[in-house]
């Protein structure tokens, strides 16, 4: 059973005023009471008591947060008015082109539809949004009849309204975001992430080992969290992990193994000159020699094929077992050197878009399989990885 919107709320504030006051500072005070009436008279029906709690707790927030998963700020009643607008002459006006009087029909009967049906062809009236990603899609709550009255579901800028709710009701949905916070549960796949200035995220797992895309490699930064790892290993100190966990020397001995896995990854997609290829693609298309581009591209992915990055040595509990022998201090050497290594062969790769066959186990789950921008795999090792497993060690302390 859920917790009440007021017990969830409690919880929420509670941890973000000690892990994220960044997050915290961006909820604003309680609606007004003439803002919920405007909601109402709106959508012409009554609202669920769950999003009236809600919302005399706090009216959203203001500016863009991610206190939903996976990346959703709470609008005030406010925004919410102004973006179930937008998409009622936006959205709607698109859809009505063809047939006016067809549309009209077809809004009406879909309103007297019980809530949660999928509806992929129109905003409907008595859909209030509650959220937004700050790129065009929200979260909303189904104000339709039936027994999924206020259930929360999504709608996308450029698909509509998902064929399945996100949740149940608003206190369900705070009532998981309350447990994610305080307990780690993920919730719909999304895990809790705070960086180190309080900034505040959510993860899947597929995030957490590869971000996808180009964007180049903050080679600083990436230095930087080998160095605060080498010096948390360093720190010893460590006890026995919680059953299912690793310990000091297994994170000590994945970090290595990790490295050297990555470097011959590296050392592969340079040998391959990324940069070169990207050169002679621009040329090509500036030439407008489309059959060379089209030459050039299948010849990078059957490079990028031939070249693979295979996690799975490193999670493997016999390669921990043998890497870890060697004790705390030979491995906060071998990681010091390793991560120095990789570091001075990134840089290079920061002039184009490489891409490898990239393969990651975690839990013994496969989450990736595919070719993948290598820059991405290295900037999640830069953002995720290595300050997890840095947190990891500390909480071995």
């Amino acid at each position: 059973m859920p917790y009440a919107v007021d017990e969830s709320w409690d919880i929420i504030v509670d941890w973000l005023g000690r892990h994220s006051p960044v997050e915290l500072a961006l909820i604003r005070p309680p609606a007004a009471e003439d803002d919920i009436r405007d909601a109402v008279q709106s959508v012409s029906t009554a609202l669920p008591n769950d999003l009236l709690a809600w919302w005399r707790r706090a009216d959203g927030q203001a500016g863009k947060g991610n206190l939903l998963p996976p990346l959703y700020s709470p609008y005030s009643i406010r925004r919410a008015l102004d973006s179930r607008d937008v998409w009622m002459s936006a959205w709607n006006g698109v859809m009505e082109e063809a047939s006016a009087d067809q549309f009209a029909a077809y809004v009406a009967r879909e309103d007297r539809a019980p809530a949660g049906s999928p509806c992929k062809g129109a905003w409907l009236p008595t859909w209030l949004p509650i959220a937004g990603d700050g790129g065009g899609n929200d979260l909303f709550v189904d104000l339709r009849p039936g027994p999924a009255h206020g259930c929360v579901r999504q709608f996308l800028r450029d698909d509509g309204a998902g064929d399945t709710a996100c949740w149940s009701s608003v206190a369900a949905m705070l009532a998981e975001v309350a447990d994610a916070l305080t307990q780690g549960i993920p919730v719909s796949g999304s895990r809790i992430w705070v960086d180190d200035d309080g900034a505040m995220s959510w993860d899947s797992d597929r995030s957490r080992w590869s971000g996808g895309g180009s964007a180049p490699v903050n080679v600083a930064r990436l230095r930087q969290r080998y160095a605060a790892f080498v010096v948390e290993v360093r720190s010893a100190g460590f006890g026995p992990p919680t059953p299912g966990s690793w310990s000091a020397e297994w994170i000590a001995a994945h970090v290595a193994r990790n490295t050297e896995l990555l470097i011959a990854a590296t050392q592969a997609v340079l040998a391959d000159d990324p940069a070169g290829r990207e050169q002679q693609r621009a040329a090509a298309w500036a030439a407008q020699d489309r059959t060379l581009h089209r030459e050039l591209m299948a010849s990078a992915k059957r490079a990028a094929a031939n070249i693979r990055y295979d996690n799975s040595d490193a999670m493997d509990p016999t390669t921990l077992d043998r890497y870890a022998a060697s004790g705390l201090a030979a491995l906060a050497d071998q990681v010091e050197q390793l991560g120095a290594h990789l570091c001075d062969l990134v840089e290079p790769l920061n002039r184009g878009r490489p891409s490898a066959h990239v393969r990651i186990v975690d839990a013994g789950v496969t989450i990736i399989d595919e070719r993948q921008g290598w820059l991405g795999v290295l900037n999640a090792l830069s953002a995720r990885q290595l300050p997890l497993r840095t947190r990891q060690l500390r909480a071995l302390r």
